[in-house]
């Protein structure tokens, strides 16, 4: 195969020369033809090698991509699963809040008697931040509002309001005598807590 590839290279050049010299022009020597074929067998040399380069490597490519997704899921769900047990251990030890809905109510309604806002929010929920972080703005418009003692007021005389159906859930309100919701205080237990937290205040 290789001695009929150089055959016909051979007749090529050997036509290349002769139209050259019916052109005035100068022929190649032996050198420089040995040159073209090297040339040619380079050529043809790399390009079957490329090929062999994209046959084998694009599967690898593909398997190495493959496995690094793979781990960045798995390092994902570990990273999940920590974030979870971080905050069970977190909702286990919070000792900031009552046994009791009422006991929590009591807690804060005392912190905010005193002034004492960072105390009271301690009987926030924690988790979602958001929730915590809009409940402790709500204090604060509440006290800039110059509304602190009617807060204090609504506190005191809240009833608790058996309508809800989920044990772990207390309502209590504050009725004006048109029987409207003045204050409505929302309090939770979650599953993995000791203590009850405020989630919800509607004044």
């Amino acid at each position: 195969m290789e001695e009929q590839n150089e055959k016909i290279i051979a007749q090529y050049l050997e036509k290349d020369g002769e139209i050259l010299k019916e052109n005035g022009l100068h022929v190649a020597s032996a050198g420089q033809e040995g040159s073209i074929k090297s040339h040619y067998w380079k050529f043809i040399g790399g390009f079957f090698a490329l090929m062999l380069v994209g046959i084998i490597g694009i599967p690898m490519v593909a398997q190495y991509m493959e496995k690094q997704e793979e781990k960045a899921r798995e390092e994902s769900a570990a990273n999940y699963m920590q974030l979870v047990t971080d905050l069970q251990e977190r909702l286990k030890n919070d000792k900031d809040g009552g046994t009791t809905p009422e006991e929590t109510l009591e807690m804060f309604t005392a912190a905010l008697e005193k002034g004492d806002i960072d105390q009271a929010s301690k009987y926030f929920v924690f988790e979602p931040k958001e929730r915590q972080d809009m409940l402790i703005a709500r204090l604060e418009e509440i006290r800039e509002q110059g509304e602190f003692e009617t807060l204090l007021g609504y506190l005191e005389d809240s009833e608790f309001m058996p309508k809800s159906s989920d044990e772990h859930v207390a309502v209590f309100d504050t009725l004006n005598k048109k029987g409207m919701s003045d204050l409505t205080v929302e309090i939770t237990k979650n599953k993995y807590s000791t203590v009850w937290k405020i989630y919800g205040l509607m004044f």
